[in-house]
């Protein structure tokens, strides 16, 4: 997108991920047409998702976009930061500036649907400050119309949620996390070993949101989807978010010395096939 400041320009790209998602994406991509100069859209199933492989929602987006705007396919099944590693890799192979990161069921909502406030403001303010991860205001609305996954967020009101991402091809999500992010450069390891220096602060090689952009804002709608796909995916929230949390403790119990399983090393223990139960205790396969 031609942001014009100064006579510079700025590459702007959409990321969306989905599964089995052709009902959602046009409302989730079409208001981006004409707005930004990439999109990107990622196929297939999370781990501890019962389902089978499919990737037949890449093919309907590429169908739809590929003469609207640059647009990247790509289809991988798996862990969930991994699918999101993609587009921030591939954002950094198109030479994008900004990434915005939508799932299928976001979508813009057409009174709050300024491109140019929006850009304006994302632009002025990444040139005053160092962030690399910046808000946008999303509504919550009803659970009739956005049931929800295990999310912790009250219904009815206006939330911040981290979707710009400057110079995102530099970036990668770190411990095991699909909402933190640091420099490709930082480990997990040198993340842990700092945090352990410095409890009470904010780890420094973090990246974190702190200001919201505005002028285009989004919502959330989940009633395109179907029971069976709403039953699952509230299921697969509760075994996703035991399986980062495992992940993260086995990394900090690494980075103390603490001991894996007898036979295992904690990367080995982790890779080793397993689920949880409800109440989140491991559960071997």
């Amino acid at each position: 997108m031609k942001i014009v400041r100064e006579s510079v320009e700025k590459k702007i790209g959409l990321a969306v991920i989905g599964y089995k998602s052709e009902a959602e994406i046009p409302r989730c991509i079409d208001p981006f047409i004409g707005h930004v100069d990439t999109v990107i859209y990622g196929g297939g199933k999370f781990d501890f998702y019962d389902d089978e492989e499919y990737y037949d929602d890449v093919d309907f987006a590429e169908k739809r976009y590929k003469d609207k705007v640059e647009f990247i396919g790509y289809k991988y099944s798996g862990r969930q930061v991994d699918k999101r590693q993609k587009y921030m890799d591939i954002a950094g192979e198109r030479k994008l500036d900004f990434l915005i990161v939508m799932d299928t069921d976001d979508f813009i909502m057409p009174e709050y649907s300024d491109w140019n406030k929006f850009y304006t403001n994302l632009v002025n303010v990444s040139d005053v400050v160092e962030d690399r991860v910046y808000y946008m205001h999303i509504w919550i609305p009803s659970v009739k119309q956005w049931s929800k996954q295990g999310n912790a967020f009250k219904s009815n009101v206006w939330c911040k949620s981290a979707k710009i991402f400057k110079d995102p091809g530099t970036m990668r999500h770190c411990m095991h996390s699909h909402f933190m992010w640091c420099d490709k450069r930082i480990s997990d390891k040198k993340m842990i070993q700092w945090q352990m220096k410095h409890r009470e602060e904010p780890n420094k090689y973090q990246f974190s949101a702190r200001i919201a952009i505005d002028g285009v804002r989004c919502s959330l709608d989940r009633t395109l989807r179907t029971k069976e796909q709403v039953k699952k995916g509230k299921t697969w929230a509760r075994l996703n978010q035991h399986a980062e949390n495992s992940r993260q403790y086995y990394l900090v119990a690494e980075a103390y010395g603490y001991p894996a399983p007898t036979g295992y090393t904690w990367k080995t223990w982790e890779s080793k096939p397993h689920t949880f139960s409800k109440d989140g205790r491991r559960v071997e396969l």
